[in-house]
């Protein structure tokens, strides 16, 4: 089962390789906006998401501006894992 801190390891380990950060800057609270994250760097997001987690996100999540914070993406893509692991 996914937790918050795993999913986080997740996409910090990710934004790193994007943008060649430094660990400690890269936290939940970090915003989207603050760490320079264009639509490639989402688009990489959606396929190492799905290849590593294995869930797909809407690509317009991010557009919508509902997810501001690592916090709040974590908990959308936590909410996409719970979703999938539910019966039928």
């Amino acid at each position: 089962m996914n937790t918050t801190e795993s999913v986080f390891n997740v996409i910090r380990e990710l934004i790193l390789e994007l943008k060649d950060d430094e660990i400690e800057n890269i936290t939940l609270e970090s915003t989207i906006e603050a760490l320079d994250l264009d639509s490639l760097d989402f688009v990489e997001m959606q396929v190492v998401v799905r290849k590593t987690l294995g869930v797909s996100m809407d690509p317009k999540a991010f557009a919508s501006g509902d997810i501001s914070t690592l916090q709040a993406l974590c908990d959308y893509i936590l909410g996409l894992t719970q979703a999938a692991q539910a019966p039928a």
